[in-house]
């Protein structure tokens, strides 16, 4: 235990001291101690500004040699070429570090953004990487260094030279620009699914047909009756009569304004119209047992019962009734 923590100690003085060193003056790493796998970008061609370009790293280290953890690649870091500024920057760096018996690997995710542009194709590449391993068993402990090449790759200008209309350039060697798809196709899914419940649950408020879940009850077939007929005081008799019906029909026995709680029982949901409950009564109190020769306006009779029958349909389907359409006054 204590062995590693002076290792890891002594490592990390070294990284310190030796940060304003070049890389260059750590002497390379003999052959067969570090292999390497690299899985490079797809296409070498047709890269611009803003592009970014990833390559997949995995190197094996045999032991005792270990790596150095301070010298991983560092992100931001402003590469040069013969004194001039690269234009590629390493963007985003990810690794892991396995250990096994005999080796350790390395594996790097490496993403770099292209910065640099020409009038004409130019070539670049993506930079070579160093690491630094050392054998802790060494009493001289002994820096290397290992070199992952770079990867040479074309950048494209924006136009073609002289261009004036960048629409008007379709280079085939201009990298393809892909638009991700997943995330509308998502929203669009969940839109779509959200839509078509919202549908279904107009059709079932508002629809009239008779294969729709609870529409085969008794105020539903009642309404559709009410429904069609004419404003005349036969039609008017026989609705307020098929009411009557349906609400003996739900409770087993016939119903009164003092018995509106054996209703409510049944389903408390007639609550909420209870106002237009005591109303119908009314009405047709005053239309079987008129001894006046008043006459009434038939049409507006007829439309308040088909609205007070919607209601009663309503109710069945233990849906919310606004309260705003709740008429009252209408027998008088």
């Amino acid at each position: 235990m204590i062995m590693k923590y002076l290792i890891s100690l002594w490592m990390l003085l070294l990284s310190v001291s030796s940060f304003a060193l070049d890389v260059q003056e750590w002497p390379d790493i003999q052959e067969g101690i570090i292999s390497i796998k690299i899985k490079e970008p797809l296409h070498r061609v047709g890269y611009t500004v803003g592009d970014k370009s990833e390559r997949h790293v995995e190197v094996t280290i045999k032991k005792p040699y270990v790596l150095i953890k301070e010298s991983l690649p560092i992100p931001g870091y402003e590469r040069k070429y013969k004194g001039q500024d690269l234009g590629i920057v390493l963007d985003a760096m990810k690794h892991v570090l396995k250990e096994d018996k005999t080796s350790s690997t390395l594996i790097m995710d490496l993403t770099y953004q292209i910065f640099t542009n020409n009038v004409v194709a130019k070539p670049g590449f993506l930079p070579a990487e160093y690491i630094r391993v050392l054998n802790p068993n060494d009493p001289q402990k002994k820096v290397f260094k290992y070199r992952i090449p770079e990867y040479q790759i074309a950048i494209s200008p924006l136009s073609i030279f002289g261009a004036i209309k960048i629409e008007q350039d379709m280079s085939p060697l201009r990298g393809v620009i892909f638009m991700d798809e997943k995330s509308p196709i998502k929203t669009l899914k969940i839109s779509g699914i959200i839509a078509l419940l919202s549908l279904l649950g107009l059709i079932y408020i508002y629809s009239q047909y008779a294969w729709l879940p609870n529409a085969r009850g008794v105020f539903a077939r009642t309404h559709r009756s009410i429904n069609k007929m004419k404003a005349t005081p036969v039609s008017i008799e026989k609705a307020i009569t098929d009411m009557h019906r349906a609400f003996d029909l739900v409770i087993g026995k016939t119903l009164f304004t003092d018995n509106l709680h054996d209703l409510y029982a049944k389903n408390p949901s007639f609550k909420n119209i209870d106002t237009e409950l005591r109303e119908f009564f009314k009405l047709s109190t005053l239309i079987f047992f008129n001894t006046s020769n008043k006459k009434y306006d038939h049409d507006e009779i007829l439309k308040w019962l088909k609205d007070f029958s919607r209601h009663c349909r309503d109710c069945e389907r233990k849906l919310i009734v606004d309260k705003k359409s709740l008429v009252a006054g209408l027998a008088k």
